[in-house]
């Protein structure tokens, strides 16, 4: 599986997190690792969500469970980080998908060193623009440019434009 497909993996799970106390959610974790790792075949694959069964590997599974526990365990420090680079903004408030989609860019920004942060924002907003509004996508990028600012981390270069074939 690759990291893309990872990221967004730990997105819906760090999403689901959101709607169960500490004790509830080990329980659901459970039973959707037993999902993830259904057969494709199995005879059960018609009757359940089709992204889900559709083999994840237990080495995937526990690399998207991990961080997903690193990420709940730094959220106090997460959600400060948010707080103090949005303007009319509080985590309370914020949608769920964005509030999300910000609190593992800021973690994979602040604590893994092994994602290039801009890696981190780009996978951030097309998070954002897949699962969110359509306004998703440049308030996460605009939260995510303030934070990089205040966090003293070099804002990464843009691409260049693509040039179009001459005619």
């Amino acid at each position: 599986m690759n990291q893309t497909r990872r990221r967004e993996e730990t997105f819906k799970r760090l999403f689901m997190s959101q709607f169960y106390p500490d004790d509830g959610y080990a329980d659901v974790v459970k039973a959707s690792d037993e999902l993830e790792t259904l057969d494709p075949e199995a005879e059960i694959r018609p009757y359940i969500e089709p992204e889900l069964g559709n083999g994840i590997g237990e080495a995937d599974l526990k690399l998207i469970n991990d961080k997903v526990e690193a990420i709940r365990a730094h959220l106090a420090d997460i959600d400060a980080v948010i707080n103090e680079n949005v303007t009319g903004w509080k985590t309370s408030r914020m949608a769920k998908v964005d509030l999300t989609i910000l609190r593992l860019a800021v973690y994979e920004i602040k604590y893994d060193d092994t994602i290039p942060t801009k890696v981190s924002i780009n996978e951030a907003v097309e998070l954002a623009k897949k699962y969110g509004t359509e306004k998703s996508g440049s308030f996460v990028n605009g939260v995510l440019s303030r934070i990089i600012k205040a966090l003293g981390i070099e804002e990464p270069a843009k691409a260049p434009a693509e040039e179009k074939p001459n005619e």
